[in-house]
């Protein structure tokens, strides 16, 4: 049987062969076309992505530089702060020894108030700052008696002047226009300069009353007075102090705040002769002799220092305590 090639004429095979070969040698220029192309472009990629490589490397060397900058920047203003609180601790001792050396007339009053005002500020809920705020400023309370005449300290209050009197009555102003120059003692001064305010309205230096007065003003004007009376002539016993500080309650002083100085000075002051301990509201019996004044949180007194416990009384407490909380521990005289 004849063969492809037999069949047709020796020339036409020729001429299909060969173009057979033209079309594959178009498609194989054509594919080194394309493919020199993909070259060209794939080298263009790496040339980019080599520049971005380098460009990266640049940026996180810089990143690394920056970092190192900024954790030395942090740790200097880390020295700067420690720094400034030295100075300011070391101001706050100063203007203390200037106080203590000058104007105090018994030793270690201004540390004695900031230990009471701080238990009460605690007693109240006060956050850390608000403590430390309130400590220096029981340190410090008395800086503007530096601007009296030096025989108005020595004096009592029955021989002052009325120039005396009323620097007397200013001198927490004093004090706090003085530490307000300092931003740091800016809170303190406003502490300071409201802690002759009375509750019922009669203090200085704008008569305000109760809640209109600062809480720590009103913490820090109760650790003075508990002191002072303390260290007075009048107080010869805890029974002397107690009875003193309810006289206070609702006139000079925040009932609440006396509430937390009478406990202090149970904890602080007690004696063999006046002794407490705490009890819970579900171990109230009758016939009980409450050691300090009884106070709701929003402070409502409930009873006095002293009181005798009936049913009634204990019912009280309890019908209170549900919409307004007493305190966990009730101290009872023993």
């Amino acid at each position: 049987m004849p063969t492809d090639c037999q069949r047709v004429p020796p020339g036409y095979c020729y001429k299909a062969l060969e173009q057979k070969i033209f079309t594959r040698e178009q498609t194989i220029k054509k594919t080194r076309t394309y493919l020199d192309r993909f070259k060209h472009t794939l080298f263009a990629v790496k040339t980019e992505l080599t520049r971005e490589k380098t460009s990266l490397n640049n940026a996180l060397k810089q990143i690394h530089h920056m970092t190192k900058e900024r954790n030395q920047l942090k740790y200097q203003v880390q020295r700067i702060k420690q720094t400034l609180a030295q100075n300011m601790d070391g101001f706050e001792k100063l203007l203390a020894s200037l106080i203590r050396s000058q104007v105090e007339t018994s030793r270690g009053h201004g540390e004695r108030v900031a230990h009471i005002a701080c238990f009460v500020g605690k007693g109240l809920g006060f956050d850390e700052k608000k403590l430390e705020n309130l400590h220096k400023a029981g340190m410090l309370h008395e800086i503007g008696l530096v601007f009296m005449p030096r025989t108005g300290v020595t004096k009592s209050f029955d021989q002052l002047t009325t120039f005396e009197k009323n620097m007397q009555d200013q001198y927490p102003v004093k004090g706090a226009d003085l530490l307000s120059h300092c931003n740091a003692f800016e809170k303190v001064a406003q502490i300071i300069r409201y802690m002759h305010e009375n509750v019922d309205g009669t203090g200085f230096p704008r008569g305000l009353k109760k809640n209109y007065i600062p809480m720590a003003s009103r913490v820090l004007a109760g650790a003075d007075l508990c002191d002072t009376l303390k260290n007075g002539p009048k107080i010869c016993a805890l029974e002397d102090l107690m009875a003193a500080l309810e006289n206070a309650a609702g006139s000079r002083l925040d009932p609440l705040v006396v509430n937390w100085l009478e406990k202090y000075a149970l904890l602080h002051m007690g004696s063999d002769a006046f002794q407490v301990r705490g009890v819970g509201m579900e171990a109230l019996v009758p016939g009980m002799r409450l050691g300090c004044a009884l106070c709701t949180s929003t402070g409502t007194k409930l009873f006095s220092a002293d009181t005798v416990l009936t049913q009634k009384a204990i019912d009280k407490i309890i019908q209170y305590s549900r919409e307004f909380p007493v305190d966990d521990i009730l101290y009872i005289k023993v």
